[in-house]
């Protein structure tokens, strides 16, 4: 279903998008109180000489799920049925977070407690990145082109009200619950999420609906990728994009997300109750970009907010680093958030725009592979930080971040240059 309205609230007119949406916004609220609470639980019970290492294998073994499962996903979403994709994928992510759940209400630590835990990590990590491009294919599919632009700002604006709301109260729940009851109680989040994607009257793709009784080997998943890759590699824009975010998000993630809270409590020394409103400023810097981008859901130049938004990162992340204050660390958290969802957002609906259904889920998959590989840098990050300590090599990591996305950007003009194209109703597309 699609709706020949215009303008930056149109998406909210389909039925089907308002459901998508709020499970959408249900998904951000799950993911900073888990990750959260996985961190400060690997950093209160592992041993102090080595618990450092382990909060970065938690990076580790998410950037490992998402890179094995990432390209099956978007095979499985070009293929499939997205909505029953999306459903199976919540409710297996249930299973893993009651087990990750036991583990910390039981205290399962030590060496055999921790490996279990990575698994699951890596499992459940895997379950996300098979969701998350399921997810962004499936908004041209309710929307269409047109107001795709418009929905996928909305996603994000709803995703950023849920964000700051997570994070502020991520420090509270744990407090009051318990490492365990915290990330115990994200499951009702799985839950609703598969009452509302279960309520949508969502009509598969042509191609999809014949192949849903098709034997799918390793043969089929392998000849999906190529063409994926292929695709993305023959295409300057597309293939430039990608490699912007890979770069940049490997060095930036790992020190801003991923060791961020560490960076927090241990080298600032924000006390955990208040850690939650400080990291809240990354959600308010995301959703005052999102509700930009939403109001101005119709800009034609995506390649430029593309540029904007991978440079206001950086400036955060140098803010952030700079000094050891706390409104360093609000400052600093309202640009990487506000900077990020420029980039994200604005990349995800040129990609859309530029790539074909047939062939959506794959190119996304290759468009979240830069979060696999920005999860997967935190380790070599905490080693060094081991030996030199964070106040050292975050600040090297802020500048050489900063140095490399100014490069990418003038020597690869056809990002900036980059563009889409709106039609109105009965105007053919050009």
């Amino acid at each position: 279903m699609t709706t020949e309205t215009f303008g930056p609230l149109a998406p909210l007119q389909n039925p089907n998008f308002r459901l998508l949406l709020a499970g959408f916004a249900i998904g951000q609220m799950l993911m900073p109180l888990q990750f959260i609470t996985q961190i400060l639980w690997v950093q209160s019970t592992a041993p102090r000489d080595v618990w450092l290492i382990l909060v970065a294998f938690i990076a580790t073994s998410r950037g490992l799920g998402a890179l094995a499962f990432g390209l099956y996903g978007g095979a499985l979403a070009d293929r499939f049925n997205r909505q029953r994709l999306l459903l199976l994928m919540q409710f297996l992510q249930i299973l893993t977070t009651l087990a990750i759940a036991g583990l910390m209400y039981f205290s399962i630590a030590g060496w055999i407690g921790f490996t279990v835990f990575f698994v699951l990590t890596f499992l459940s990590s895997g379950l996300q990145s098979i969701d998350a491009p399921t997810r962004l294919a499936i908004v041209p599919d309710v929307l269409g082109p047109n107001l795709t632009p418009a929905g996928m700002s909305l996603n994000q604006v709803a995703g950023q009200v849920a964000m700051p709301l997570a994070m502020m109260v991520t420090g509270l729940t744990i407090d009051l619950l318990g490492f365990s009851g915290a990330y115990a109680v994200t499951v009702v989040g799985h839950l609703l999420a598969i009452i509302l994607i279960g309520l949508m009257q969502y009509q598969a793709s042509t191609l999809s609906s014949r192949q849903l009784d098709q034997s799918y080997g390793l043969a089929q998943i392998k000849t999906d990728i190529k063409v994926g890759l292929r695709y993305a590699s023959g295409h300057p824009v597309v293939l430039w994009i990608i490699i912007l975010l890979v770069l940049m998000m490997s060095l930036g993630y790992p020190a801003t997300a991923s060791l961020g809270p560490t960076w927090v409590t241990t080298v600032v020394g924000v006390p955990i109750h208040r850690m939650g409103f400080v990291v809240m400023f990354w959600g308010i810097g995301s959703l005052t970009a999102a509700l930009i981008l939403a109001r101005f859901s119709n800009i034609v130049h995506r390649g430029a907010v593309i540029g904007l938004g991978a440079v206001l990162f950086c400036v955060g992340f140098v803010i952030l680093v700079f000094s050891k204050q706390e409104i360093n660390l609000m400052i600093g958290n309202f640009g990487l958030g506000a900077g990020m969802t420029t980039l994200m957002v604005s990349s995800t609906i040129l990609i859309q725009h530029i790539v074909p259904n047939e062939i959506r889920g794959r190119i996304m998959s290759l468009f979240q592979l830069n979060m696999a590989f920005a999860q997967l840098m935190t380790m070599p990050v905490a080693l060094l930080g081991q030996w030199f300590t964070l106040a050292v090599v975050f600040p090297i990591l802020s500048y050489a971040t900063f140095a490399i996305v100014v490069v990418v950007l003038l020597t690869q003009p056809q990002i900036i240059r980059a563009k889409i194209h709106l039609t109105r109703p009965g105007h053919p597309q050009t």
